[in-house]
């Protein structure tokens, strides 16, 4: 462990907060493809047609984000912008993000206030995160290579984490 706490130890753990919460959020995709296609689709709610559509397109947009702010961050200069917050901050993004699958499943299984209310805090604190993380962005954007398209990326993403995910799609799921 002494190669995170040395030179470059902020950037060592940004990056393996990237991997290791990266591949939980894989993970917990793969729930759904071991599930009926039935239970599937029921993860939409009432989400069709031309709002199905704009809100795959808002996923995209997310995940060009993604791959345009978390880069930008593990090449800052750590002296100059304190990834360990930006760190801490991406972990609450993607930890809580793995957990969202498996709970709207559970809410599908066994409706109930108890994992509809998880879910929504899960949901909230994910958004939540997404939200300071693209602010920290913002702010540092001199700091960090290509500031202005890693916080343009962090607002996509944003925008999908807390207006959609955690707003638009409880309010039309089940």
């Amino acid at each position: 462990m002494a190669g995170l706490n040395g030179e470059g130890g902020a950037r060592a753990r940004f990056a393996a907060v990237n991997v290791v919460g990266g591949l939980a959020v894989l993970a917990s995709y793969a729930i759904w493809l071991g599930n009926r296609p039935e239970d599937a689709g029921r993860l939409w709610g009432s989400i069709d047609g031309p709002l199905r559509s704009a809100y795959f397109a808002s996923m995209l947009a997310a995940t060009a984000g993604y791959f345009a702010f978390a880069p930008a961050l593990l090449r800052a200069d750590p002296d100059r912008v304190d990834l360990d917050r930006a760190t801490l901050l991406l972990a609450l993004v993607l930890f809580p993000s793995a957990l969202w699958m498996p709970l709207a499943f559970e809410v599908l299984a066994h409706p109930g206030p108890l994992a509809w209310w998880t879910m929504r805090a899960v949901l909230a604190t994910v958004g939540l995160a997404s939200l300071a993380l693209s602010v920290f962005v913002l702010r540092r954007g001199a700091d960090v290579p290509g500031g202005r398209l890693a916080a343009a990326g962090a607002f996509a993403f944003t925008f999908q984490t807390l207006v959609l995910d955690a707003f638009v799609w409880p309010a039309r799921f089940p």
